[in-house]
Parts: C-alpha cells; sequence; structure tokens
C-alpha cells in the first residue's frame, strides 16, 4: 500500500492525464459562457446529451427556459421561454415544450401550450392553444393559428379550433372552427362556420354558414351571405352582393351592382348582363 501511495505521488503527470479525461468526456459550459452557454454536456462541449442553456448543440438538449440560443440540431426539449429572447435560433429535429419559441422550427414541433417563430415553423407543428409565426406544412391548433412571421403566410394544412389568421397569404387547406383571414390572398380551400375575410383575392372553394367578405373572389363561393367587389364564378348563399359580377349569383336574394337597372336585384339567379346602350 505504500508502495503505490508513494508512487501517485511521485507521478503528477498522472493528475494531469486523468483530469484532462474527465474534462473531456465531461464539459461544463457555465464557465465559457460567452462561447456555449451554461449547461451540462455530456461527453462533448457540443454534441451528445446536454442539460441547460447550450447556445450550440447536437443530439439531446434538455432546458427550463430557452435564451439566445443559436441552433439545435437533433431533439430539444424545453419548459418556458423568455420573452423576445430566443428569435435567431434554429431547431432542426423535434422541438417539444410547453412553449416553444425560437426563429425556425423543423420538422417536428410540439408546444403543450403553444409554440410561436420570428421566421417559421416548417413540417408538422401542432400548437395546443396557439401557434404563432408563418406555418409550413401540417399545422394544428386548439384555438388560434397566426401567420405573422417575416412573410405572414400560412401554406399547406391547417386546422384550429376556433381562428386562423395570415397577414398576407393562405395557401392550401384552411379550416377554422369560427373564423378565417387574411389582409392578402387566398388560394386553396377553406371552411368555417361563421366568418371569411381577404382584403385581396380569393381563388379555389370557400365554405362558410355566415359571412364572407372578398374583395375578389374567382371560384366556388357557398355561404350564408357572401359579399365582394369583384365576384368571378359561382357564389351560392342566403344574400349575395357584389359590385361587380362576371359570374352567377344563386341564392334567395342577389345583388349585382353593374348589371343595367331592373336586373340589379334579382332572387334565386343572377347573371352578368352587359349594360344597355341607352341605359344611364
Amino acid at each position: 500500500m505504500k508502495t503505490f501511495i508513494g508512487a501517485y505521488h511521485c507521478n503528477p503527470s498522472i493528475l494531469g492525464i486523468l483530469a484532462l479525461s474527465v474534462t473531456s468526456m465531461f464539459s461544463l459550459s457555465a464557465q465559457d459562457t460567452l462561447s456555449n452557454g451554461k449547461a451540462l454536456n455530456i461527453p462533448f462541449r457540443k454534441y451528445g446529451v446536454s442539460i441547460g442553456n447550450s447556445y450550440e448543440f447536437t443530439g439531446i438538449r434538455i432546458n427550463f427556459a430557452d435564451n439566445n440560443v443559436r441552433k439545435v440540431n437533433g431533439l430539444n426539449v424545453t419548459g418556458w421561454f423568455k420573452m423576445f429572447k430566443n428569435q435567431n435560433a434554429i431547431v432542426n429535429g423535434i422541438s417539444i415544450g410547453v412553449m416553444p419559441v425560437a426563429g425556425t422550427l423543423q420538422p417536428i414541433n410540439i408546444g403543450i401550450i403553444g409554440l410561436g417563430t420570428e421566421n417559421h415553423s416548417n413540417g408538422l407543428t401542432i400548437g395546443g392553444l396557439v401557434i404563432g409565426g408563418d406555418v409550413n406544412g401540417l399545422s394544428l391548433s386548439g384555438l388560434i393559428i397566426m401567420a405573422d412571421g417575416t412573410k405572414g403566410k400560412m401554406s399547406g394544412v391547417a386546422l384550429s379550433g376556433i381562428v386562423i389568421g395570415s397577414e398576407s397569404a393562405i395557401n392550401g387547406l384552411a379550416v377554422g372552427g369560427l373564423a378565417v383571414g387574411t389582409d392578402g390572398n387566398i388560394n386553396g380551400l377553406t371552411a368555417s362556420t361563421a366568418y371569411m375575410r381577404s382584403k385581396g383575392i380569393v381563388r379555389g372553394v370557400t365554405v362558410t354558414a355566415g359571412y364572407l367578405n372578398a374583395f375578389t373572389y374567382k371560384g366556388i363561393a357557398i355561404a350564408g351571405y357572401s359579399r365582394s367587389s369583384q365576384m368571378h364564378g359561382l357564389s351560392v348563399a342566403v344574400f349575395n352582393k357584389t359590385k361587380e359580377l362576371r359570374g352567377i349569383q344563386v341564392g334567395l336574394l342577389n345583388i349585382a351592382k353593374n348589371n343595367p337597372k331592373g336586373l340589379r336585384v334579382l332572387p334565386i339567379v343572377n347573371i352578368h348582363l352587359k349594360k344597355a346602350i341607352n341605359d344611364e
């Protein structure tokens, strides 16, 4: 025993080798806050398993509240978020949390309460109550999907319990429990129970039991009350009203203000008729 102890003390280089091995296998980044955040990373500083707020990591990362994250590849599990302090993060892989927030999330993104992105989420995005930011792919939310990212677009399939909204465009299939609306264009199939709104051009098929309000409509509209500035196509509603009809209205009461006098308000069916020469 004495010989072993003596040999140990006579070879301090052994301690150095052991210390170097342990340091390389278990990297505690809390001592290096400028490079990769405060986290326990195993076995390497940027690869393996990370517990804490590492800024860049590939593998499995678990953190309570993401803050100033740059890039994560793999599985990112986060409990909460620090408001407006993680908008530049890019997560490639699976993101799961109570309320994940990042710049970009893809391709599997799940938030128990909801999730939000500064730019967009791609792939499968599920939010218990709310989804914010541009969405591309399949998006499911219990209450609200609001495409308010850098482009303000929703593309793909979006299903929401109450509202689907977009700043600039809705492309694909959008079904909102109560309402679907955008300040821009709608392309595809949209449906809601109470309200449908587009300040731009609607191309495709729209179904709502309530109020449809579109600046220009091109396609098939089925609604309780259909109102537009221009209607190209077929509008089937209890009450149809448009400033300029270039198609067919079918309903109890149909108003086409660009028709000749006496034919602007008709029951059952109204179509566009050129104005008579002597009609003022």
